[in-house]
């Protein structure tokens, strides 16, 4: 019964996306359609850059917010997430991470049941003592972020590159163990394995531990920007020229079922034959979809080949994602085996492969902004 059920949600990812026509887009993004589905189809649409642009300027509004606490002498803020059930605490943000933003006050995720109790009891007018111990600090002497790479030299093409990476950092409720330990674990796998094999490789291999992914991508946008493309003119360095392609692993502890396409349907029949060894391990999904969120989209969105892989979800979405029991006891020990065994291959067949990875046209210079919020 639970092989029929991920062979169903598996046949659903192979499906191509309903076509719709593109909305027009300005930058800035300053509203967006009331309706769900007009909504999603306008940020499938909008460029990349488009998108932060959004969510920084929302992380602003919020900053606002923070500062109207301040103004009105707020103590601490409590908040619920409708996600939590026994005990699961949910906790993704506490504030801006920009330089001179308001400094907003204690803010602490509650379980439901507590929180709702405590609505309750105000919404009684029954008086609640809540005592709060709690420090923080902001370091503001070093903000840059850190990547961590490293390479194993190639062969006859080693000014032509390979990359696979991980996002390194996570969020605080938890130790990140499945976001994203985990992807980050499976990558350096994957490089001992071709180290170890000292199988020779004709192109240079990369690895790339990312920071800031889980504040906007940081990490990565900044690494696409200095060293391949930027991503408003769309003005490519030689490096453009010589990456062939970077695979990203950020979806928790399962294993992997797939890959997806990111609109390259150029990839599909070598992504099938790459695939066609694991196919006992249930890897044989390739889904013309794009999927979000991660590492992999800056690449795609200023031409380079930029993949993500097809994961068994477990309970990555409904409780580990960010949580308080994001820990080591909810890591697959064999699922991140068979996850680093295929991203070895991939990456092992992308160096030794005689013609780099086809690549989609490069995508157009952004227009102007044509209005400055305030």
């Amino acid at each position: 019964m639970w092989i029929e059920k991920v062979l169903l949600v598996l046949s659903g990812i192979e499906e191509a996306p309903e076509p719709y026509v593109a909305p027009r887009i300005e930058w800035p993004i300053l509203t967006l359609p009331e309706d769900p589905k007009k909504r999603r189809q306008l940020l499938d649409a909008a460029p990349l850059e488009m998108k932060a642009d959004l969510w920084m300027r929302v992380e602003r509004e919020r900053g606002r917010l923070a500062a109207f606490f301040g103004e009105e002498g707020v103590l601490g803020v409590l908040s619920g997430d409708s996600r939590g059930t026994g005990g699961i605490l949910f906790a993704e943000a506490g504030g801006s991470w920009e330089v001179g933003a308001p400094v907003p006050p204690p803010m602490i995720s509650l379980a439901p049941e507590n929180y709702d109790r405590l609505c309750r009891l105000a919404e009684r007018k029954i008086p609640v003592k809540i005592e709060l111990d709690m420090e923080a600090a902001f370091l503001d002497d070093t903000t840059d972020g850190m990547d961590v790479i490293a390479e194993i030299p190639g062969g006859a093409k080693k000014d032509e590159i390979v990359m696979l990476g991980a996002h390194l950092d996570s969020w605080h409720s938890g130790t990140g163990a499945t976001d994203n330990a985990a992807g980050s674990a499976v990558v350096l796998e994957a490089m001992r394995i071709l180290k170890a094999l000292a199988l020779p490789m004709d192109r240079t291999v990369r690895l790339a531990l990312w920071t800031g992914e889980e504040q906007g991508l940081y990490g990565s946008r900044g690494y696409v920007k200095s060293h391949f493309a930027d991503p408003v003119t769309m003005r490519t360095s030689p490096e453009h020229a010589k990456l062939s392609g970077y695979f990203n692993l950020d979806n928790g502890t399962g294993k992997i079922r797939g890959v997806y396409l990111q609109g390259n349907d150029m990839m599909r029949p070598i992504f099938k034959a790459w695939l066609a060894p694991f196919d006992d391990m249930g890897a044989s999904t390739i889904s013309i979809q794009d999927t979000g969120g991660t590492d992999h989209l800056p690449f795609d969105a200023v031409g380079l080949p930029g993949f993500q892989f097809i994961q068994d979800p477990l309970d990555y979405s409904s409780r580990t994602h960010h949580s308080n029991i994001d820990a080591y006891d909810h890591l697959q020990a064999g699922d991140l085996m068979q996850a680093a065994a295929i991203l070895a291959s991939f990456v092992y067949d992308a160096a030794t492969r005689p013609d780099m990875l086809p690549r989609k046209p490069l995508p157009k210079p952004l227009p102007p902004k044509t209005v400055e919020p305030k």
